[in-house]
């Protein structure tokens, strides 16, 4: 899924004429996990209160990055049929079959790993989905009704300590506290819903932070191949790239990171449909190599790699190209460049000291103080 799809389905979860139709679930307590109460109702039952929580908390399984914390999963071969049967009969259903339900409790409860106690909470919708122009204006007919499952599980923690007013005794006193449902830590969306229609070989999964990716979950209870994040695969990348120049201390970080960027936007602008879009070992081995790695160093390369994203590990190109800014850092200094303007960076000795030279060209603004450049600087005049 991409952004625009993410988006559509949020702007279907209002708060006012929403179209979610139902929603089940269950609360598990306790250090056995024990299945403390039930959720089990048509949405339009719940009183408007309810219902905008509960609209707030699916909303949050469907928002963040797309590729750091809101993923596309594919079904791993080994049980594709297994997890694909599973959530589709969950889905016909329409989370009215209690025995479906149960095992898919008993199920989550068994392989989610989560110290406390947490709420399983699904929901039903059915998007009537409507056709679109070019110009993305909605016309009035139906392209497919699109029906779908959100699953999100919310940890629930005792509310603060704290003071508050009690109107009976009319005395300010230790507030009493209860136990509140907070906003989910995971959640899936099946099936996928790419480019505008049904994908039921996908799953869009959403963490509430990379360091807790719930792998355990994502093979155990969906059955998908866990992938990487794209912020992490940028870190494992970078690391491997440090850790060689570390420990060949003849080659120019400088020098080095900046030939990698060039050839990663290289391969990404002039990228063909059939070649790959990821880089294994040998792909960064490659990479590096054309970057000015020596091939002597390359077993270093190697050794990093498994270390980091492992024997079989695949980094997506697109992730770990610089879109943004080409950043130069030291203890008192942070220099940003476009990625397109690194070129013009140099590294020279400078009275027997390495500096780094970057020509002015155009006017120069510091703090917001514009220094207009009105002749040439020429010869040794560079340096002053």
């Amino acid at each position: 899924m991409n952004n625009s799809d993410i988006l559509e389905l949020r702007k279907r979860l209002k708060k006012t004429d929403s179209s979610v139709t139902r929603i089940t679930g269950c609360y598990v307590t306790g250090e056995n996990k024990k299945i403390q109460t039930y959720i089990d109702t048509d949405f339009a039952d719940l009183e408007e209160a309810e219902q905008f929580k509960y609209i707030d908390l699916f909303k949050k399984g469907l928002s963040g990055v797309l590729g750091k914390n809101l993923l596309n999963l594919s079904f791993s071969r080994e049980k594709e049929e297994e997890s694909m049967q599973s959530l589709l009969a969950l889905r016909a259903s329409e989370l009215k079959d209690k025995a479906i339900l149960d095992a898919f409790y008993q199920k989550v409860i068994d392989t989610y790993y989560y110290v406390g106690n947490y709420l399983i909470l699904l929901m039903y919708d059915v998007y009537d989905v409507m056709t679109k122009t070019s110009d993305k204006m909605s016309l009035d007919e139906s392209e497919e009704v699109y029906t779908y499952c959100l699953c999100c599980i919310c940890p629930v923690n005792l509310s603060k300590p704290g003071l508050s007013y009690h109107a009976e005794e009319n005395v300010i006193a230790n507030r009493n506290r209860d136990w509140v449902v907070e906003m989910p830590d995971t959640a899936f969306l099946y099936p996928a819903f790419n480019d505008r229609s049904c994908d039921v070989n996908e799953v869009l999964y959403y963490v509430k932070s990379t360091d807790a990716m719930h792998d355990e979950f994502v093979e155990g209870v969906l059955g998908c191949e866990t992938t990487i994040p794209s912020t992490v695969e940028k870190e494992i990348f970078n690391q491997i790239v440090e850790d060689v120049i570390n420990e060949v201390p003849e080659y120019d970080t400088f020098e080095v990171v900046r030939s990698i960027q060039s050839e990663l936007n290289d391969m990404v602008e002039n990228h063909m449909a059939y070649e790959p879009t990821t880089l294994d070992c040998e792909g960064v081995k490659d990479l590096l190599h054309r970057s000015g790695v020596k091939e002597e160093h390359l077993p270093i390369v190697e050794e990093k790699f498994a270390k980091s994203a492992g024997q079989d590990g695949k980094l997506n190109i697109d992730s770990l190209c610089e879109k943004k800014n080409f950043e130069v850092k030291s203890d008192n200094l942070q220099i940003k460049l476009k990625p397109e303007a690194t070129d013009v960076v140099e590294i020279r000795i400078i009275d027997g000291r390495k500096c780094i030279v970057i020509p002015m060209n155009s006017d120069i603004e510091v703090n917001g103080i514009v220094k207009r450049i009105v002749k040439e600087l020429e010869g040794d005049d560079i340096i002053e």
